[in-house]
């Protein structure tokens, strides 16, 4: 497996890691030596290489406001697209010629990466094995403009290759999105149920017991705070908001963002130490969140309404996709007034369409198969044998 970039990309990868390996199958993790710490933790065998690069540094500029689908630019967006000079290609050329050099070394038969990484399909041309994109969530890369040439083609050429020979999406593409949530693919895939997988997580005494009113989550998601862009959601004033409903509300943030939120109103729990979602959003009524993939899916396969702030990249991408399910709403920046939303964290909350929407999301995410039930296909492909 070849991870890149930022914790929550990994995450996506995990619980395939365990069935492999359940399986009896060798994985190791190559990724940036920061990353060393998020692989092991989750029970996987981390390989640091290359360097490390600052997710904020890679992207200052080049994270911006992205219009809905098909609608007019917003001020200050910035044209969704991977150019040769950005930041996915910057954390590719840190670890390209050292995750080549591990694969000569240790030679596998297979590798397997999460979207937006360049370096592993370059390295799994270059060692001439099968290589598999295991999908985070609705495929965003159908929004974005990326010139093989331009972006794939120099590092590709390292190793005498030409772009056109590196598979950017593998042989076969895990697809953890049930319908009507994903878009239409461009490569044969596979569905996959979702495992929901947010990092170390620690049980507090006050979630072993139910809540005495509904429970509403809110949080702001990782990449935000990595990315330095936690001051683009005024998640001061949405915690307010929810706080003037009869809920009990349950802030998950990262510690600098903690930092930055202040005295918090009466009835509003502040999640201390490390608290995954997937062990608070069984527990909630409705979730308010930012957008983040792996959020996203979280919510799904729990079956929780949810409401979608979106305020960089992918994020709108993902809050259309939630709408389209009625399953959840979303609100650009202009639109997330205090009252607009208290009135729809108030109708979410409800026995309503929400509730069942959500419902019948979460029955179609635990049709799919689990991940153990993938890796005969997976063994296969390794092996060289038909799928």
């Amino acid at each position: 497996m070849s991870t890149w970039g930022w914790r929550s990309h990994f995450y996506s990868l995990v619980p395939l890691g365990w069935a492999l390996q359940a399986a009896g199958h060798e994985v190791r993790v190559a990724s940036h030596p920061s990353m060393v710490t998020a692989i092991s933790s989750a029970g996987l065998a981390a390989v640091p290489l290359g360097a490390d690069v600052d997710f904020a540094t890679a992207f200052a500029g080049r994270i911006g406001a992205v219009a809905p689908l098909g609608g007019p630019a917003t001020t200050g967006a910035v044209e969704p697209a991977i150019t040769a000079d950005g930041g996915v290609v910057r954390f590719a050329d840190a670890v390209l010629d050292e995750l080549v050099s591990f694969g000569r070394s240790w030679r596998p038969d297979l590798i397997l990466w999460e979207p937006f990484n360049l370096a592993a399909p370059v390295a799994a041309a270059a060692l001439g094995v099968p290589g598999v994109l295991n999908l985070w969530g609705p495929d965003s890369s159908t929004t974005l403009r990326l010139d093989p040439d331009a972006v794939v083609g120099p590092l590709a050429a390292r190793f005498g290759l030409a772009a056109a020979e590196v598979a950017l999406d593998g042989v076969l593409t895990l697809d953890p999105v049930p319908p009507p949530m994903q878009v239409p693919m461009r490569r044969p895939g596979r569905p996959v149920r979702f495992v929901p997988y947010n990092g170390p997580a620690v049980l507090p005494p006050w979630l072993r017991r139910p809540a005495d009113r509904p429970r509403v989550c809110v949080t702001a998601g990782t990449m935000m705070a990595g990315a330095g862009l936690d001051d683009r959601l005024d998640l001061v004033g949405v915690i307010r908001a929810v706080a003037g409903l009869d809920v009990e509300v349950v802030v998950v943030v990262e510690p600098r963002q903690r930092e930055a939120l202040g005295p918090v109103p009466a009835g509003v729990h502040l999640a201390d130490g490390p608290l995954a979602m997937r062990l608070v959003l069984p527990t909630c009524a409705a979730l308010v969140q930012q957008g983040g993939a792996g959020t996203t899916m979280t919510a799904l396969a729990y079956g929780v309404p949810q409401l979608v702030l979106p305020q960089v990249s992918d994020q709108h991408f993902n809050g259309e996709r939630v709408a389209a399910t009625g399953a959840g709403a979303w609100l650009t920046r202009e639109q997330a007034t205090g009252a607009a939303v208290r009135d729809l964290v108030g109708e979410l909350v409800a026995d309503g369409p929400w509730r069942r929407a959500a419902a019948l999301m979460r029955d179609r995410v635990h049709a799919m198969p689990a991940p153990a039930e993938l890796v005969p296909t997976l063994a296969a492909l390794a092996q060289g044998r038909p799928i």
